[in-house]
C-alpha cells in the first residue's frame, strides 16, 4: 500500500468514526470543522471535485451556519477557492497546504493510537511528523486560467512523468496544464528551436543542468533573479551542487527539478564471495575487474557508456574529472573548481595533458575487463545488465535503480562515487565524486509577457518538495532537496536515495566535471569523436588526444549559433 492510499484510507477510517460519533450519541454536536475537513481532504487525494455548497452539506449543520463555518475555513487559510469559469462566479474548493500538513498530523496520531503502539514507524512519532512529506496541495491560485500553461520535460524511463501523474498535476495547478515531452537528445534541439520563435511556445522548460550556460549563451533563458522569493523556495533545502548548476555569473536561470549523479554500481555479493574491497581508486577498479571479468559465461568486469559521440564524450570527460581535472581550465576552488562565473573568454581545453592522458591509458584498460560490444553501449544500455547479474561494476545513473524492479536486484547492489583517478601527479589523496546531472525549469525568454509571472509561480510549486516527492515516488529515485531525500516513505524506495544523500552531505555530488558553459554540447562531440577513434585503434593515444584539444580549442573560438552541430548530452 502506498503512503497515499494508506492516507487516503485512515481518512476515511476518520470520516466514518465521526459519523458513528453522532449516531450512537444523538444528543451530540456535530464538529462541522472535522466534517468538512475530512470531507474535502479525502475527496482532493481521490482527484473529486468539491464546490461551496457541497463542502457545507458536508458540514452536517444548518446550512446557513455551514456557509458561515466554510467562510471562516477559508479566513483561517484552510481552504483555496479557484474559479471554474472565466467569470469568476462558480468555484471549486480546494484543501490548502496548512490543511493538508494539519490532517496528515492529525491521521498519523491516529494510526498510532489505532495501533495500539506509540507509532507504526520506526523512530518517535515526533520525527516522524517533522521528516514525512504530505502530497501535493491545490496551488495557491489557478495556475492553469486563462489560455493555461504548456510545460516542456524530457521524456526518458527513469524520469518520464506518467500520464495519472501529469493529469493530477494539471488538476492541482488548475486543469488547463499541457504537458509536452522529448527525449533527452530532443529536449535541447526543441529547446533550441523554441528560441528562434517569435513567441516561445512553452511557458516553462526542462533544461539539462550542464546545457544552461548554453541556453543562456543564446538568450533561450529568462533570468529570474527578480522574481525570487525566499518565503516559498527556500535555498537551503537544495543541494549546492544542484542550485549551482542553474547559476550562470551568479545570476539565476532556472531552478533544480531533479538531479541524478553518475556514480559506481557494484555487486556486493558478487564483491564479497571473491574476498574484494568495493574500489575507491581505478587501480582497484580495474584489479577488481580482472578478478571478476570471465567473457567465457557471459560475465563481465566493468561496464560504462563507450557508445560513439555523446555517451564516450562524457565518459572521458566524466573520467578526467577522477583523474583531478576539468576539460576546461577553471578557476581553482579550495575543494575542487569554480563554475559561477563561467565565462567564454580566456576558457581552453585542457585534453592533450598528463591528465588527460592517464584518463586515456585508464579507458583503454577498462576495454580490457568491459562487455564486448562496450563501445556501443549508450545511455540506459547497461541496466538491461544489472538486471540480468552479467556485470559485476556499472558507472551509470543514479536514477537508472527504479528500472531494478526486483528486490534481490537492488539489495544484492552497493553504490559509490566514482573511483579516484590515480596518478603521480598528486601531491594527497583526492576526494571520491560523482558527477551531477538532472534537469531545472526555467522560462524561455520569448515567452508572451502576460505569462511571466504565472510561469514562475508554477515553478515555485512543481519545485516544491510536495511535488518533487510525487515525481520521487513515481520512479525517478532522485532528487535535489535534502528534506525529500530524508523523508522516510521515500528512502524506503531505495537505498540508492540514502547512498545520494549521503555523497552529497559529503560534498562529492559536484557541478565541475560538467562545466555550464555554452560550448558544452559541441566539447563532448568533438571529444566523443576522437576518443572513440582512439578505442577502435583507428588513432594512437597522442594523436587522438592532440587532435581533441585542437579541434575544442577551435570550438571555443568560434561564435556560437543554434545552427552548429548538435550534440548527444545525458543526465540520466
Amino acid at each position: 500500500m502506498t503512503a497515499r492510499s494508506q492516507f487516503s484510507d485512515t481518512v476515511a477510517l476518520l470520516e466514518r468514526l465521526e459519523r458513528l460519533t453522532t449516531e450512537c450519541f444523538v444528543e451530540s454536536e456535530p464538529d462541522a470543522f472535522m466534517n468538512m475537513a475530512l470531507f474535502l481532504i479525502g475527496r482532493h487525494l481521490k482527484g473529486m471535485l468539491v464546490t461551496p455548497t457541497s463542502l457545507a452539506r458536508a458540514a452536517r449543520i444548518p446550512y446557513t451556519t455551514a456557509t458561515r463555518r466554510v467562510k471562516a475555513m477559508r479566513d483561517g487559510g484552510y481552504l483555496v477557492f479557484r474559479p471554474r469559469t472565466p467569470t469568476g462566479r462558480t468555484y471549486s474548493v480546494h484543501p490548502s497546504a496548512k490543511l493538508i500538513a494539519h490532517m496528515l498530523d492529525y491521521a498519523t496520531r491516529a494510526e498510532a493510537i489505532l495501533a495500539h503502539a506509540p507509532t507504526p514507524l520506526s523512530g518517535s512519532a515526533d520525527q516522524r511528523r517533522a521528516r514525512i512529506i504530505p502530497p501535493p496541495a491545490t496551488a495557491g491560485e489557478t495556475l492553469g486560467a486563462g489560455r493555461g500553461l504548456d510545460i516542456l520535460l524530457p521524456r526518458d524511463p527513469a524520469y518520464a512523468v506518467s500520464k495519472g501523474l501529469k493529469r493530477e498535476l494539471s488538476y492541482l495547478m488548475g486543469g488547463r496544464v499541457r504537458f509536452h515531452d522529448a527525449t533527452i537528445e530532443g529536449l535541447r534541439r526543441e529547446g533550441l528551436r523554441n528560441a528562434q520563435r517569435k513567441r516561445s511556445k512553452y511557458d516553462i522548460i526542462a533544461v539539462d543542468l550542464p546545457l544552461v550556460g548554453e541556453f543562456v549563451a543564446v538568450d533561450a533563458l529568462l533570468p529570474l533573479d527578480a522574481m525570487e522569493g525566499e518565503d516559498t523556495i527556500t535555498r537551503d533545502d537544495f543541494y549546492s551542487a544542484a542550485w549551482r548548476s542553474t547559476l550562470v555569473n551568479t545570476v539565476q536561470y532556472a531552478v533544480p527539478i531533479l538531479i541524478n549523479p553518475e556514480i559506481l554500481f557494484f555487486r556486493k555479493d558478487v564483491l564479497e564471495r571473491a574476498g574484494i574491497a568495493p574500489p575507491t581508486t581505478t587501480a582497484e577498479l580495474l584489479a577488481a575487474g580482472r578478478a571478476l571479468h570471465a567473457p567465457s559465461r557471459g560475465f563481465y568486469g566493468v561496464s560504462w557508456t563507450g557508445g560513439e559521440s555523446g555517451p564516450v564524450g562524457q565518459a572521458f570527460i566524466q573520467f578526467l574529472a577522477d583523474f583531478g581535472q576539468p576539460v576546461l581550465n577553471l578557476e581553482r576552488a579550495i575543494d575542487g573548481f569554480k563554475t559561477a562565473n563561467v565565462a567564454v573568454a580566456g576558457l581552453k581545453p585542457m585534453i592533450d595533458t598528463p591528465r588527460g592522458h592517464a584518463t586515456a591509458r585508464f579507458m583503454q584498460a577498462l576495454l580490457k575487463v568491459s562487455p564486448p560490444d562496450v563501445l556501443d553501449l549508450s545511455w540506459g544500455d547497461q541496466v538491461g545488465m544489472l538486471r540480468e547479474g552479467r556485470v559485476a561494476m556499472a558507472y551509470e545513473w543514479a536514477s537508472r535503480a527504479s528500472q531494478l524492479h526486483r528486490a534481490k536486484q537492488v539489495r544484492d547492489l552497493g553504490f559509490l562515487p566514482h573511483p579516484v583517478g590515480v596518478t603521480g601527479h598528486d601531491g594527497r589523496r583526492r576526494k571520491t565524486l560523482a558527477p551531477i546531472g538532472g534537469f531545472a525549469l526555467g522560462i524561455p525568454a520569448n515567452v508572451a509577457p502576460a505569462q511571466v509571472q504565472t510561469a514562475w509561480r508554477a515553478i515555485e510549486w512543481l519545485a516544491s518538495a510536495e511535488v518533487i516527492k510525487a515525481l520521487v515516488r513515481q520512479g525517478g529515485y532522485v532528487t535535489p532537496r535534502f528534506s525529500v531525500a530524508a523523508d522516510p516513505e521515500v528512502r524506503r524506495l531505495s537505498p540508492m536515495i540514502a547512498a545520494v544523500d549521503e555523497m552529497a552531505k559529503a560534498g562529492q555530488v559536484r557541478l565541475w566535471p560538467r562545466p555550464p558553459v555554452a560550448q558544452f554540447s559541441a566539447i563532448v562531440a568533438i571529444v566523443g569523436e576522437e576518443i572513440h577513434a582512439m578505442l577502435r585503434g583507428d588513432k594512437t593515444r597522442p594523436t587522438a588526444l592532440a587532435d581533441a584539444q585542437r579541434r575544442v580549442a577551435d570550438a571555443m573560438n568560434e561564435t556560437l549559433t543554434i545552427a552548429s552541430k548538435p550534440s548527444r548530452i545525458c543526465s540520466g
